[in-house]
Formats: structure tokens, sequence, C-alpha cells
């Protein structure tokens, strides 16, 4: 890749909540990039935390949260090229006779990429000014989720061919 870093690394936070329970909720985070200079945001490490989803007796409940460089109708995995970082967690709740009509549950939480060394490869680069943090959950009842996102990135100045390959691959 053909591009030389102007900045040192810094965060961008950025915050979403579920306007109703089990929407898909996005905010728009802007990046400010300059494309006539051919700016690119290197993104070397990616911190989501997503709330839990209800306890629902006899259900799979989930919160999802996913940061993309495109403005999602579903939440996408990393199946997504477009997709730079996901989160979940999930309540699977039996049913029965115990308190509140629950038997039991069991809670799971998976957030990736799981890590990323900040001097080695970024996780991702993006050359579009918006970035966008989506939330949905899944089978809860009453309440709205609640998701954060923290970046670490560096701005960097990508060569003619570069920034091409970079916008052509966001785009297809």
């Amino acid at each position: 890749m053909g591009y030389k870093f102007t900045s040192d690394t810094f965060q961008i936070s950025a915050l979403v909540t579920e306007t109703a329970p089990n929407a898909l909720t996005t905010t728009q985070v802007n990046l400010n990039l300059d494309s006539l200079s051919r700016e690119i945001l290197v993104i070397q490490m990616v911190d989501l935390d997503v709330t839990s989803p209800n306890l629902v007796a006899g259900a799979r409940s989930t919160m999802d949260l996913t940061l993309s460089d495109t403005s999602p109708s579903a939440i996408a995995g990393l199946g997504n090229s477009n997709t730079i970082a996901t989160a979940q967690k999930v309540i699977q709740a039996g049913s029965g006779a115990g308190a509140g009509g629950i038997e039991g549950a069991v809670s799971f939480d998976n957030q990736e990429p799981k890590f990323a060394q900040m001097t080695d490869a970024p996780i991702f680069i993006t050359a579009t000014d918006d970035l966008f943090l989506s939330i949905q959950g899944s089978n809860n009842t009453t309440f709205t989720g609640v998701g954060q996102a923290r970046i670490f990135a560096r701005r960097a100045r990508a060569d003619a061919d570069t920034y091409a390959a970079i916008l052509t691959s966001q785009f297809n």
C-alpha cells in the first residue's frame, strides 16, 4: 500500500441507542476526511461495548452491535466486506418452574476482531467520510440497547493508485 501517516494514533468515540426494542438503529460518525488530498483513515483497533439483552423465559435474546463504513439495512457480520468490527451478547433462557418462570439461563458474548497489534497491519482502511455504528436486539420485550465504540486510528495520505483501489473496494 502506498500511504504515509499524517498523524499519531488518536481515538474516536461513538454511542448508539436503540429507538425501540429490537429496532435497527444507526448513528453516523463523521471522520472529516479530505478527499482532495486523498486522505484515508487507517483503523488499528476497535473496542465495542454493548448492553446485555433481556432475560426472557424460553427465548434466545440478543443484542448486536456493528461498526461499518456503509449505512446498513441490517446488522451484518464479518462476512460483509464493509463490516469493520462486531459485538454480540446472547442470553438463552430455559422455561420452567424457576424464579420468574425461568428454570435456567446461559449467556454468551463475542467481539471480533479479538485484538490488533498497533504496529502491524491495520484491521481496516477507509476513504469514505463516515462510519456507521448500528445496534439491534432480538426477542427483547421492553429493553432498548445501548452500544459504544472506541476507534483507535491514524490519518494518512494515499498515493493516487492506492486511494482509487480503496474507494473501489469500498463500493463493490
